[in-house]
């Protein structure tokens, strides 16, 4: 059986960063809920291409980092998304970097986090029930230590022309084609998922986020630190309580 070295992690060791497209209503209740749980952390937007101005006003209420980008989610952009992410958390790091998403929820603080180089959340070794050989980590939540993103950025690995091709290296199964092929996507999840294979680096399903790609998780019990997605603000009420107080 596998042993993971963990650590109880202080309110300052996690920067959350989040890529933001047509969603500032949704990102506005996402930092609320964040801030209640972690009032001083290091909070970065990147706009991926929307220069809506209320993107600003709302970081600067929740005073967060605030930056204005191309858009690089498109496929031809290869994993571009993924090296500026890293390239914007390694001006300041923590020990910690969070990718999440607007619509994701911070319930509470962790309890404990992984104490060892490696890319953790929920782990996805499937998709649409059919079994990929490539275990990646959704989305929603997915997080990364200080010196595993240290690594990513260095090696250049997410600049490889390699990821901007049709298909990119990390379509191994054929449900994994239509976002590339017919939506003309890259996925932050199966790139990260694909970096991680070829470097050797560990990914860790952690028990403390619950990030479906669909259906908004039950947490009224608060099981969970963190869960994903939430499409509305009753959504997240849904999710949790108190935000309804």
């Amino acid at each position: 059986m596998q042993t993971i070295q963990i650590t109880s992690p202080l309110l300052t060791d996690l920067t959350f960063y989040l890529n933001v497209y047509k969603d500032v209503e949704l990102l506005d209740v996402c930092l609320n809920q964040l801030r209640r749980v972690y009032p001083d952390t290091n909070v970065i937007l990147r706009t991926d291409g929307d220069s809506d101005p209320k993107i600003a006003q709302v970081a600067n209420h929740y005073n967060a980092q605030c930056y204005y980008g191309e858009r690089l989610m498109p496929l031809e952009k290869g994993g571009q998304i993924v090296h500026e992410m890293l390239r914007l958390f390694l001006k300041h790091p923590t020990p910690y970097l969070f990718k999440i998403d607007p619509d994701t929820c911070i319930a509470h603080p962790f309890n404990s986090l992984p104490n060892e180089p490696c890319v953790f959340g929920r782990k996805q070794g499937t998709w649409e029930n059919e079994p990929i050989s490539l275990p990646s980590i959704q989305g929603g939540c997915l997080g990364i230590t200080k010196d595993v993103a240290q690594r990513f950025y260095d090696s250049n690995f997410f600049l490889d022309p390699a990821l901007a091709q049709r298909q990119p290296p990390w379509v191994l199964n054929e449900k994994l084609r239509p976002r590339p092929m017919v939506s003309g996507l890259t996925s932050i999840d199966w790139t990260v998922g694909w970096a991680c294979k070829q470097m050797g680096i560990k990914v860790l399903d952690w028990p403390e986020i619950k990030s479906e790609w669909k259906i908004s998780p039950e947490n009224h019990d608060l099981r969970y630190a963190v869960t994903h997605p939430h499409k509305s603000a009753e959504d997240f009420k849904k999710c949790l309580p108190a935000l309804g107080d």
